[in-house]
């Protein structure tokens, strides 16, 4: 459970400055909220991890696989809540550097997405030095996401972010003691796993 070589910090301010914009989706709806945890490296970046977080997914296609996914994964059996825990809660990763500067943002895209799949391949994004704002269209049922242009980004459904508080970070189940088929961690980065004691 240790954060590694990262001092936790909180920023507000900071946080709200580099916060990424989810745009509403006819389907997949938006955020609820956005919380985040922040720490610095021992070179000095800032490394802030965003985590929208909707208070439930599910698969709104026609299709076996998507009907599937709503009986066993996000509904009725519930497996996703089993191995995760309550809600859906992805993650967005921003850097900056030591002028506070925006050095990388990394995301999850979707896969050769097909709605009536039963599941999404989540597929790992990163852009240096990417220039704000941060606006994102959500691609998938389960809410993975592709960077917008700056130029088009209408900044719609903006929140502001929460700091992660260890009482929510523990109800939600981000990390589990030990790993199995049915106990997976969320995703999140090492340095989050250490808050700050006053926030």
């Amino acid at each position: 459970m240790s954060p590694g070589d990262y001092l936790p910090l909180r920023d507000d301010a900071l946080a709200a400055r580099f916060a990424p914009v989810i745009e509403p989706h006819a389907l997949y709806g938006k955020p609820d909220r956005l919380l985040y945890r922040m720490a610095k490296s021992a070179s000095g970046d800032i490394h802030i991890a965003y985590h929208p977080f909707y208070n439930d997914e599910q698969n709104p296609h026609a299709g076996f696989g998507a009907a599937m996914s709503r009986v066993i994964y996000t509904g009725g059996l519930r497996i996703k809540d089993i191995m995760l825990g309550p809600a859906d809660i992805e993650l967005i990763e921003v850097v900056l550097d030591v002028k506070r500067t925006a050095a990388r943002i990394s995301y999850e895209d979707a896969d050769r997405y097909n709605p009536k799949s039963f599941s999404v391949r989540h597929l790992p994004k990163s852009v240096l030095n990417p220039p704000l704002p941060f606006c994102f269209e959500t691609v998938s049922w389960n809410h993975m996401f592709a960077l917008k242009p700056p130029t088009s980004c209408r900044q719609q459904g903006a929140l502001k972010p929460e700091y992660y508080t260890e009482s929510d970070w523990q109800k939600y189940r981000m990390v589990k003691k030990t790993e199995a088929m049915l106990r997976r961690n969320r995703m999140h980065r090492v340095y989050e796993r250490a808050a700050v004691t006053n926030p």
